[in-house]
């Protein structure tokens, strides 16, 4: 035998830094963006309405409608600032809130409760929740006749509507987060011999809450659009009214002031409710 021991060669890499592109399956190196991304995203949010804006005051310059009828941007924009500097707009706004935040809380927690009685009570589900659903699936302004026979035109009329406008979005948000729970997690309470309030606290009310927040925030949508018909059917504050005033005033400028200062409220507590929502449920979108 040859005393000649074999070695493996040694390989040497080449540490140096590669420039982008070099060789056939090297990966492309993209430029980072000059705008960070919530930057991006508002500017890409502001292309619509600027847009919208610029159509406007294109179609004001044009004549395609008398000004009588569609006022141009800066003279809408100049009734919002006066609205604002003597105090009309801030205190019609005040009174729409109050209203909206009254009905929430009367129509939204009684629809609460039923959805998590007749999530829990299988006898009131079989027997009573139909018909409260039927109850509920008849428009609210299906109702407003006969509300305003029995109620009046008065403060009751708005509350009653408002209230039963909330009421199914909270019942429905309760009843489909109590059914639609994981099912594993009563286990491991139950392995835990965690007592019934320990259950209900730590168990039953964080696995329901994200359905039940969701229920709010279609509740106050639903419940801020009809708070603005009913204002302007039978009211004398809100932006309803003040809408309707400015109507029957034939003064369209404080019309388009009052119909932006309510998109822009609505979406305000929609996205107020919406950064709620992600922060009070974050694991169950970590979960997803």
């Amino acid at each position: 035998m040859s005393d000649v021991t074999f070695k493996a060669p040694v390989i040497i890499r080449d540490r140096r830094p590669q420039r982008a592109g070099a060789g056939k399956g090297a990966a492309r190196s993209w430029p980072r963006p000059w705008l960070p991304d919530a930057a991006a995203r508002v500017l890409l949010g502001l292309v619509p309405p600027l847009a919208l804006l610029a159509l406007w005051s294109y179609a004001v310059r044009q004549e395609w409608l008398a000004e009588q009828i569609l006022p141009a941007p800066i003279l809408v924009y100049e009734t919002t600032l006066d609205l604002l500097l003597t105090g009309q707009l801030a205190g019609e706004l005040s009174v729409s809130l109050a209203r909206v935040g009254a009905g929430l809380a009367i129509g939204g927690g009684l629809g609460l409760l039923s959805g998590l009685a007749f999530g829990l009570f299988r006898t009131l589900d079989l027997y009573v929740a139909p018909t409260v659903r039927a109850f509920c699936l008849v428009p609210s302004l299906g109702w407003l006749p006969f509300f305003m026979l029995v109620f009046g035109i008065g403060e009751t009329l708005k509350l009653v509507l408002i209230a039963k406008t909330c009421f199914l979005p909270l019942m429905v948000g309760a009843y489909e987060g109590l059914h639609s729970r994981p099912r594993k997690y009563d286990d491991v309470a139950s392995v835990l011999e965690l007592s019934w309030f320990s259950r209900v606290r730590l168990v039953v009310w964080p696995s329901i809450l994200p359905s039940i927040l969701t229920g709010i925030r279609q509740a106050l949508s639903r419940g801020w659009k009809v708070l603005i018909l009913v204002e302007m059917i039978s009211s004398a504050a809100g932006l309803g009214y003040l809408m309707m005033w400015g109507r029957k005033a034939f003064q369209l400028d404080v019309v388009f002031a009052t119909m932006i200062v309510i998109g822009l409220v609505g979406w305000a507590l929609d996205y107020a409710l919406t950064r709620f929502q992600h922060r009070a449920t974050a694991w169950s979108f970590k979960a997803a």
